[in-house]
């Protein structure tokens, strides 16, 4: 049974990256908020590596870790399997890979318990040694409105009447935006600057920039079911599946062009090369056109309520009193 004082659970959901989560729990076990209103809740999304070995066992005081797993079924999924394991008034998401500022928690706890009207509050999101290379790229929201699972606070009532996070996105790719735009309508998201994350840069290349091309078909979604284009800022008006067309196969590869030529009196051999993955991105956007034009819009379902739970989903429970 949990904690009565447990205001917080904290849910990573985490598939392999062993290494990336010790420095994640690591990072929560020196936060400075009491570890009684607090827990934490591991989802595994059908790892292969050993995660338990990631969670071994600190003399030091600190709240339970529960560690429940999945077949492989994308981190949205993986996040909805932490909500409904949680009872906690608030549900603090945040990646495997991040570092967490020692007063995360506290800041956005006290966030949402001094102010009511907030159904969220998200946490200012930071590259770790900075991104100022454009063969480097890594989320960020320094003045917040993008809604990164990575960092960010839910009333647990905001979650529920939400329907949760969006099964039907696979990948780590714009479910966390959607979720914030079936929020908003119920209460604002508080931006808290105090509170902070660091997120690790990753080196760009044609894979990644390869994979990216299937984000487009997310960001289709979003643009057909509330409007904007990848943020809630960015409004469409018709023709939505020609726009995002355009900024598939134009906008954002040119907008890449034009930061890689910028680089070239500082760095003219990486600049170079991020000319290449930028016209390499008009290729990645030809591939997802077929996508974009002609796939059609799923269904949103309320994800929290047992009927919508997919029986195929295999689940699995371990509850382990850890101190990391």
């Amino acid at each position: 049974m949990q904690n009565k004082e447990c205001l917080a659970s904290i849910v990573i959901p985490v598939r392999d990256r062993t290494d990336l989560l010790k420095r994640c729990l690591a990072s929560i076990r020196n936060q400075d908020y009491p570890a009684e209103k607090f827990d934490i809740i591991v989802c595994d999304d059908g790892s292969v590596s050993d995660i338990d070995a990631a969670m071994e066992i600190q003399k030091s005081p600190h709240p339970k870790i529960t560690y429940v797993c999945q077949e492989r079924l994308g981190p949205a999924a993986a996040r909805n399997l932490g909500v409904r394991e949680s009872s906690a008034p608030f549900i603090l998401f945040i990646d495997s890979d991040v570092v967490a500022d020692k007063g995360l928690v506290r800041n956005l706890v006290s966030a949402l318990l001094n102010n009511q009207d907030w159904a969220g509050a998200e946490a200012c999101l930071l590259p770790i040694d900075g991104c100022s290379s454009p063969l480097w790229e890594a989320p960020a929201a320094p003045a917040g409105g993008r809604y990164h699972t990575a960092a960010i606070a839910y009333r647990r009532q905001a979650l529920r009447a939400a329907g949760g996070l969006d099964e039907t996105f696979l990948l780590a790719a714009c479910e966390d935006v959607e979720l914030a735009a079936r929020i908003l309508p119920i209460g604002q998201i508080g931006f808290v600057s105090e509170a902070k994350v660091y997120h690790p840069r990753r080196k760009v290349n044609l894979r990644n920039r390869w994979r990216s091309r299937l984000h487009w078909k997310y960001i289709l979604i979003l643009a057909e079911r509330y409007g904007f284009l990848a943020f809630p800022e960015r409004k469409l008006g018709r023709f939505c599946r020609l726009r995002i067309a355009w900024s598939a196969v134009v906008a954002l590869p040119i907008g890449r062009l034009l930061r890689a030529l910028s680089w070239l009196k500082h760095n003219p051999p990486g600049a170079i090369l991020a000319c290449l993955y930028a016209l390499f991105d008009v290729v990645c956007g030809l591939s997802a056109l077929p996508d974009i034009l002609f796939s059609a819009i799923p269904e949103r379902k309320d994800y929290l309520r047992e009927s919508s739970i997919q029986s195929g989903h295999s689940m699995n429970k371990m509850r382990l009193d850890y101190p990391i």
